[in-house]
């Protein structure tokens, strides 16, 4: 678990860097790619809205070749959250995930609607790296649809940024982009000088998957203009790269073009073989249906070549079809109408916003005059209303300084009398407490004189009566005393007592009063004396109150209840 959990750590870090560096699914081996997907999954749920937009457009771009479907499902996600926080890098590229996503679906003009909409903002945002990726995207949008030209445009100009930025990977990928379209117009020399020129470029960058295809495009042109030797040993070594980085749809393309290389050598059983093994690998691939219905052109072909006409033309009609399926002039004519009225609205746009400005700028130019002579005698009014409202405010702030002393100097008398007050009852109490202690020894000390006297000799004992009276002449009253003591203690000490009942709601009434009298240091001799019990009584309580409040043996109990 921890291992994962340290994966995709290092995964989200690796998105944040992805971000950084501008690199894209096509700059990256396929499996290693699924290895990410899985993990971009897990982390995806845990994350926070703000956060999951980098990676939804991840997921979304991994899925461009796995699942189309998918990658139009994260991409809008993406799209609507990064306009929900206004985050126009991560809005440009759900934009052109979109374009992918619908690009690789055969929906051209909504992949075309997507990709323009990415263009614009990414030439706002000025970021080469990112502005050449939608270009090449638009490119290949024109590729698929057979506008050649215009495919050759975009490709070109994203030649020219790679160049400027100095990015050899990506001129090696616009070297073979401008490559595959004139092997398509079936100018395979100039064709093969540029993917010549891209291999050379990626041979020491090590990634395997463009090596591959650059081999697989030479292989393509020169099977085109018959050199088969040379074809097949290209394209043998694009399969064995291909068969190395486990990339099946690649792997397809280099089957079918090995097959007809076969076939054209005469090598029937070799090229059906290689489309049998082609045709198991397409069954398990969710986006099939080109490289499908070229497994059934050159079926055809091999069934025409083997003289069995009728399977040929089973297999063509099948191709025919799909084809008419995929593809029509409708949707041609409509991505070209789309684009032109996609670029009238941006003009006229345009237009509004020129026509704007230079209303503004009259507007100005009108407004200047006026508003330079209000500005002279504002900034005079001005200038004297602050020269009036610095003084009243300098008033108004020693007036207020001088009563911010007073009353702080009011407060701290306050605070001290309070102080003092509490000081004074607190050993007013504590000295009625010794008070009372020593009232209490007086009368033991009296009874024990009492219980003394010998009644054998009534004048003796009427002499000694009339000494005790003489000592003890002072009046007492005993529960009086104690009575006002108790008044006292809970008037001072209202807090503690509050305190300690609402922390200790199991304690007695004498639980209470001893715990009181413990807090004044009183000792468990005036303890005794002022309940009038016995000191042993007193250690008994003390030892019920420490066992009731949870104290060991080394915790001092004075301490506790002066800190509680």
């Amino acid at each position: 678990m921890n291992q994962l959990k340290t994966f995709i750590l290092i995964t989200f870090i690796c998105i944040g860097l992805t971000s950084q560096s501008q690199t894209n699914i096509w700059d990256e081996n396929p499996a290693d790619s699924q290895i990410e997907l899985d993990s971009l999954l897990i982390l995806l749920p845990t994350s926070e809205r703000a956060q999951k937009i980098p990676l939804l457009n991840r997921i979304a771009e991994i899925y461009w070749s796995i699942d189309p479907d998918k990658t139009i499902q994260y991409a809008s996600e993406a799209l609507q959250l990064s306009k929900q926080y206004g985050t126009k890098e991560q809005e440009g590229l759900a934009l052109i995930n979109l374009c992918q996503g619908y690009l690789f679906n055969d929906i051209f003009d909504k992949a075309l609607q997507y990709g323009l909409q990415s263009l614009e903002i990414r030439k706002a945002l000025g970021n080469d790296y990112d502005l050449a990726f939608t270009l090449r995207t638009l490119g290949w949008l024109y590729y698929d649809i057979g506008y050649l030209d215009k495919a050759l445009e975009y490709h070109t100009e994203t030649l020219k940024i790679h160049e400027k930025i100095g990015d050899k990977p990506r001129i090696a990928y616009s070297y073979n982009s401008i490559g595959l379209i004139y092997e398509r117009q079936d100018n395979c020399t100039l064709a093969l000088s540029f993917f010549k020129r891209s291999l050379e470029l990626i041979e020491n960058l090590n990634n395997k998957d463009r090596i591959a295809e650059a081999k697989k495009n030479m292989g393509i042109c020169y099977r085109k203009i018959n050199d088969l030797d040379l074809a097949k040993e290209y394209l043998e070594s694009a399969l064995e790269i291909t068969n190395q980085i486990k990339y099946d749809q690649n792997k397809v393309y280099i089957l079918h073009e090995l097959s007809i290389v076969y076939l054209k050598l005469g090598d029937f059983e070799k090229s059906y073989a290689l489309l049998k093994e082609s045709r198991s690998i397409i069954e398990t691939l969710s986006n099939n249906k080109e490289i499908d219905l070229e497994n059934n052109r050159i079926l055809s072909e091999y069934y025409l070549a083997k003289n069995n006409y009728k399977e040929a033309y089973n297999y063509y009609m099948k191709y025919a079809e799909g084809t008419s399926d995929i593809f029509s002039s409708n949707k041609s004519e409509k991505l070209a109408e789309m684009r032109i009225l996609y670029e009238a609205e941006r003009r006229e746009n345009e237009i509004k916003f020129l026509e704007q400005q230079r209303n503004l700028e009259a507007q100005k130019r009108n407004y200047i005059l006026i508003g330079s002579l209000l500005l002279v005698i504002i900034a005079i009014l001005i200038i004297g209303s602050l020269w009036n409202n610095i003084k009243k405010k300098k008033a108004l702030y020693l007036q207020s300084q001088k009563l911010s002393k007073e009353k702080l100097k009011t407060q701290s008398l306050e605070r001290e009398n309070l102080e003092h007050k509490l000081e004074f009852r607190t050993k007013e109490l504590t000295n009625l407490a010794l008070f009372i202690s020593q009232r209490t020894s007086i009368y033991k000390d009296l009874t024990k004189s009492l219980k003394g006297l010998k009644f054998t000799d009534l004048k003796e004992v009427k002499k000694n009566i009339d000494a005790l009276i003489k000592d003890y002449s002072f009046k007492f009253d005993l529960n009086e005393d104690i009575q006002r003591f108790h008044t006292n203690i809970e008037n001072l000490q209202s807090d503690f007592l509050f305190k300690l009942k609402e922390k200790f709601p199991n304690l007695t009434d004498k639980d209470v009063q001893l715990a009181v009298q413990v807090k004044l240091k009183l000792s468990s001799k005036e303890i005794a004396n002022i309940n009038n019990i016995s000191v042993n009584s007193v250690e008994i309580g003390r030892h019920r109150l420490r066992k009731k409040l949870g104290l060991d043996t080394k915790d001092n109990l004075v301490t506790f209840l002066e800190e509680l």
